[in-house]
C-alpha cells in the first residue's frame, strides 16, 4: 500500500530547522522595524542611533532574509523526501504554495507591501520543475539567475525604458500601501533574481544535507562559521569604503557590466558568507542546547511574520511613526515585540500545535479530514523527534 503525502507531525520536525526559521524571522522582524516603516533624515540621528543602525547593517540587513529563503527551497526538499507517491507530494506542495500566495497577497494589500510570502509562492512554483534536474543544471540556473540580476538593470537603461515612479507619500496609509504593491510588482524583474537565486542555493543544500544526508563535524563548523563571518565582514568594509573605487573599475565602452557584476559578487559574498556563518553557529549551539525559544518562533514563522505587520501598523498609525522611526525607536520596538512573540508562541504550543496561521495553511493543502486527524492516526515512519546529533 502506497502512502499519501500527509502533513509532518510535531514530533517528526527538525529541532535545527525551527531554531534557524526562528532566527531568521527574529531578523525579518528587526529589518521591518528599522528600515521599513520610514526613517527620520540620518543626520538628525545620536551617536548611538549611528551604533544601532551599522550594526543592523551589518549583522542583519539581508543575511536573515537569506537565510530564510535558503530554508523555504530546504522545506521544499524534506516535503519531496517523505515516503510516498512524489507526483503527489508534489501536487500537494504546490497546492500549499497557492494557499500561501493567497496569504502573501491578502497580507500585501492590507498590511506590508513589501511581503515575502507571494514571491516566494511564485518563485518555489517556478523552482519545482527542477527539482528532478540534475545538479549541474541548478548551478548554471543559478549562474543564469545571477547575471540576469546584474544586466536587467543596465539593459532598462540601454532601451532606454522609463522605470516605474516611485508612490509620493502624503495619502492614507492603505492608498499608499496598495501604491507601494503596485510598484513592488511592476519592478519584480529586478528584485526577484537575487530571491530565486537563494531558493536555488537551498535547493542544494537540501540534496546536500537531507537527501545525501551529508554530516559536518564540528570543525567543519566551526571553520565555515570563522570562515564565513570573515569573508562577509571584508565584502561589507569593501562595500562600504571602496564603492567609488568599483565604480571606477574599467568596463567594456560605456556600458557598467564588468562593474555591476563586481558590485553584485562581493555583495552577494558578503550575503552568503555571513547568513553561512550564523546556520553553522546555531547548528553547534543546537547540538547542546535546545534553544526553545527560537525553535517555538521557527514553528510559529507564518503566524509570526503575519503578526509583526498586525501589531505594527495599527501602533504606527495611532502614534504617527511613519517616516519618524529612529534606531532607538526600532530597537524598542523590535526588543518589545520579539518578547511578546516568544511568549506567545510558548503559550500557544503548549495548548494547540500548529499556529494559528499554520493550521489554516495546513487545512487549505491537505483539506478539513486530514488536517483534523490525532497525530496516533499518521505515518509512523518517524518514530521519534528529529533533532540534531553529537
Amino acid at each position: 500500500m502506497v502512502i499519501l503525502s500527509i502533513p509532518v507531525q510535531p514530533r517528526q520536525r527538525i529541532q535545527y530547522l525551527d531554531v534557524v526559521r526562528g532566527f531568521a524571522i527574529t531578523g525579518v522582524l528587526f529589518a521591518y522595524v528599522f528600515w521599513s516603516l520610514g526613517t527620520e533624515p540620518s543626520s538628525t540621528y545620536t551617536t548611538f542611533d549611528n551604533i544601532i543602525d551599522q550594526a543592523g547593517y551589518f549583522l542583519v540587513d539581508s543575511k536573515c532574509y537569506t537565510l530564510l529563503a535558503s530554508l523555504f527551497a530546504v522545506g521544499f526538499v524534506l516535503h519531496m523526501n517523505k515516503p510516498g507517491d512524489k507526483n503527489r507530494s508534489l501536487y500537494i506542495y504546490r497546492k500549499r504554495l497557492l494557499g500561501l500566495l493567497i496569504i502573501g497577497w491578502l497580507h500585501a494589500l492590507l498590511l506590508r507591501n513589501g511581503d515575502i510570502l507571494a514571491p516566494y509562492a511564485i518563485l518555489t512554483f517556478l523552482l519545482s520543475f527542477l527539482y528532478k534536474s540534475p545538479t549541474r543544471t541548478i548551478i548554471i540556473a543559478m549562474i543564469i539567475t545571477f547575471f540576469l540580476e546584474v544586466t536587467l538593470p543596465l539593459a532598462w537603461l540601454w532601451w532606454k525604458i522609463p522605470f516605474p515612479q516611485r508612490p509620493s507619500s502624503g495619502d492614507s496609509y492603505w492608498t499608499e500601501n496598495f501604491a507601494w504593491v503596485k510598484y513592488w510588482y511592476s519592478t519584480a524583474i529586478f528584485f526577484w533574481e537575487t530571491t530565486f537565486l537563494l531558493l536555488l542555493a537551498g535547493l542544494l543544500l537540501g540534496r546536500t544535507f537531507i537527501e545525501k544526508k551529508t554530516k559536518l563535524s564540528n570543525r567543519q563548523l566551526i571553520a565555515i562559521a570563522i570562515i564565513g563571518f570573515g569573508v562577509g565582514a571584508i565584502c561589507y568594509l569593501v562595500l562600504k569604503f571602496y564603492t567609488e573605487e568599483i565604480g571606477n573599475l574599467p568596463d567594456i565602452g560605456n556600458s557598467f557590466i564588468i562593474r555591476a557584476t563586481v558590485y553584485h559578487m562581493i555583495n552577494l559574498l558578503h550575503k552568503l558568507g555571513m547568513a553561512s556563518a550564523y546556520a553553522s553557529i546555531l547548528f553547534l549551539l543546537v547540538k547542546n542546547f535546545r534553544l526553545t525559544i527560537f525553535a517555538n518562533l521557527g514553528r510559529m514563522s507564518l503566524t509570526n511574520y503575519i503578526l509583526q505587520a498586525v501589531i505594527v501598523v495599527p501602533f504606527c498609525i495611532a502614534f504617527n511613526l511613519f517616516d519618524h522611526i529612529t534606531p532607538t525607536i526600532a530597537i524598542l520596538m523590535t526588543a518589545v515585540l520579539w518578547i511578546f512573540q516568544a511568549l506567545f508562541s510558548n503559550w500557544w504550543l503548549k495548548h494547540f500545535e500548529f499556529g494559528p496561521m499554520e493550521w489554516l495553511l495546513r487545512r487549505f493543502t491537505y483539506g478539513k479530514t486530514i488536517a483534523r486527524k490525532e497525530e496516533k492516526d499518521q505515518m509512523d515512519w518517524m518514530a521519534k523527534p528529529v533533532t540534531v546529533e553529537n
